[in-house]
């Protein structure tokens, strides 16, 4: 086992060059740049000024060597600084000659995107999981219906309709949840209860409208391996012997029902730094999700691939665990009968 994850650990690191060499060269065929945008909000923006900013940000030079100055400072985790917010470190805090601190903006938006779907993904665990299971218990019957047009409402609603939906009869017809921000404007003289309580009440439609999708999607397989567990000749022998149901259920058809869910939790974990585009920009919180969509919208060539390396080498991660949490749940899988 542990000559298999070294391996895999070697070759993630040339995938990861090659991932992030295609995601330069696919935004770089994007028109425009950082120059083009700050000439938009500056009609007596030059020529010859643009071209002095393209100088200053390397964008004169071919794009493979733009690539290899990018690498260069990847390989020490220095993403560089922001092309739009008054030259700010991409990834970590960096301290000046004056000794004054400026944070960097993952570093910032970061806490607070892991807190939004760290939250979607316990409730998404939470619900989804006796969802499955009582809708393959039940199969056929109404309980089961239920739960399956639940599954079919929760994939087919637009996150974005929903959300807006939710912002129009929570927040402005009945003035019962803020729709707006991480925090009220007067939190920092609150009380720490009141303003853990302020944060969820803020965040409580952001991680619903995160975590529904989620939750029919994991229900539905939690269900369908239940189906397929249940009906296997080890649960009926475990049955014949006399062993109480829910001993059969939960420890021996759960276990291996989760098997198919376990790679898709995994490959969950870039979600948790990604963040969510419509849910951030629509709520106006300060996450990776809305960093990345203003980002793209300014050309910050520097912010959109610290955000898409650090997805990547997560999508790559979650695989690797997803593996391992498959040896640890399979037993054939520790003594190499499955490969």
């Amino acid at each position: 086992m542990t000559k298999y994850l070294l391996k895999r650990l070697f070759w993630m690191l040339p995938l990861l060059v090659g991932i992030s060499l295609v995601s330069f060269l696919i935004m770089h065929l994007a028109p425009g740049d950082i120059t083009t945008t700050e000439a938009s909000f500056n009609p007596k923006a030059s020529e010859e000024s643009r071209q002095k900013l393209r100088q200053i940000y390397h964008l004169d030079e071919p794009v493979i060597v733009q690539y290899g100055l990018w690498l260069k400072r990847m390989v020490t985790l220095d993403f560089g600084k922001s092309f739009a917010t008054h030259q700010r470190p991409v990834f970590w805090q960096v301290k000046d000659e004056k000794g004054n601190i400026t944070k960097g903006m993952i570093q910032d938006a970061l806490p607070v995107t892991l807190l939004i779907n760290v939250l979607s993904l316990v409730l998404i665990i939470v619900v989804a999981l006796p969802l499955g299971v009582i809708s393959a218990l039940t199969q056929n019957r109404p309980p089961d219906r239920a739960i399956t047009i639940f599954v079919f409402i929760g994939f087919a609603i637009p996150g974005f309709w929903l959300a807006l939906m939710l912002m129009y009869w929570t927040g402005v017809v009945h003035d019962w949840l803020p729709i707006s921000g991480l925090h009220s404007i007067d939190f920092e003289k609150m009380a720490w209860p009141a303003q853990i309580l302020d944060v969820l009440k803020h965040l409580a439609i952001p991680v619903f409208i995160s975590g529904l999708s989620g939750l029919a999607g994991i229900s539905l397989y939690v269900r369908n391996g239940m189906l397929d567990v249940l009906h296997q000749d080890y649960i009926t022998t475990a049955r014949a012997k006399g062993l109480p149901e829910n001993s059969v259920v939960y420890r021996h058809a759960l276990r291996n029902a989760l098997l198919p869910l376990i790679t898709i939790l995994g490959l969950s974990i870039p979600g948790l730094i990604g963040g969510s585009v419509i849910a951030e920009s629509l709520f106006a919180i300060p996450g990776m999700g809305k960093l990345f969509y203003d980002a793209v919208l300014m050309r910050d060539f520097p912010v959109i691939m610290g955000i898409l390396t650090i997805g990547s080498a997560l999508t790559l991660l979650g695989n690797l665990l997803a593996d391992v949490a498959y040896a640890w749940a399979d037993p054939r899988v520790r003594r190499g009968v499955v490969q």
